[in-house]
């Protein structure tokens, strides 16, 4: 080798350090990329769609890796927007923040609730508008967009308990509640189930609140679904501890009481109850 031309040996050299590195590069690379896509710290692409809503100059902070700079950036709008209660551009701005970080739970918390509570509640109290089913439709549109935002944010962050107890809440103040004031008992009774089920799912998410564990209990209690009510009563009796009754988490008292109404009115065998005496 040593009679070749430099250039050529040069070249050759160039070669075999490419031909090694490149196949350890690619593996890194698709590890990396694994691991973003997991974490979503990219959010979604940036398509000429978020281009135009950005604008050149946040477009470029994006591109510069700000993402979560230009994120609050939007935010800001986003309170402007609901203080002019402008709300179709709040709830664009919400989806742009979203968008922009998936992973940040605030954005899916707050957005939710300013669309499911202030939007929905300022169009069913619309004074431009006469007719009652028109602001009720439009109170009704601005919910499910809210419930969209939560259902979303539990897609990119399955583990917060705080989105899962969000949409239970939506469920049970947006939803069941409204319907019970409208005289529709059985649609209230199938969105307290689905308030029930939030909660339920939001206590398995770490750092839950303790006092969200009692939560689908009452959920079933105002479905009027004594069954799936004594279960979870029940459950959550068996879950306290000697100190918790002690200590009196979850009113262990008024727990004794309910599960034994319904233990009462099941008809359940006295060698199968909580409470036999």
């Amino acid at each position: 080798m040593t009679g070749l031309p430099r250039t050529f040996r040069l070249a050759m050299i160039v070669t075999g350090i490419l031909l090694v590195w490149a196949p350890v590069k690619i593996v890194w690379e698709q590890r990396i990329a694994r691991e973003q896509d997991l974490l979503r710290y990219h959010g979604v692409a940036m398509t000429r769609h978020l281009r135009d809503e950005l604008g050149q100059g946040l477009t470029i902070g994006v591109l510069s890796g700000m993402r979560s700079v230009v994120a609050d950036l939007v935010w800001l709008d986003v309170t402007n927007a609901w203080m002019n209660q402008e709300w179709f551009k709040m709830g664009g701005y919400i989806n742009l923040c979203t968008a922009l970080q998936p992973r940040s739970v605030t954005f899916w918390d707050i957005g939710g609730w300013q669309l499911a509570w202030n939007a929905s509640v300022a169009a069913a109290e619309d004074p431009t508008q006469p007719y009652e089913l028109r602001r009720l439709k439009a109170s009704r549109f601005w919910i499910d967009k809210g419930l969209d935002i939560y259902t979303r944010g539990i897609e990119n962050n399955p583990e917060s308990w705080r989105l899962w107890a969000d949409t239970g809440l939506l469920y049970y103040q947006r939803l069941a509640l409204e319907e019970l004031r409208r005289g529709q008992p059985q649609a209230a009774a199938e969105h307290f189930h689905d308030a029930a089920h939030y909660y339920e799912q939001a206590v398995l998410r770490p750092n839950c609140p303790t006092y969200l564990e009692r939560f689908a209990a009452y959920m079933y209690d105002d479905a009027k679904d004594d069954q799936a009510a004594y279960q979870a009563w029940r459950s959550l009796w068996e879950k306290l501890t000697p100190e918790q009754r002690l200590m009196k988490i979850h009113f262990p008292d008024r727990i004794e009481s309910r599960i034994r109404a319904l233990e009462q009115k099941l008809s359940i065998p006295k060698e199968k109850r909580v409470f036999p005496n």
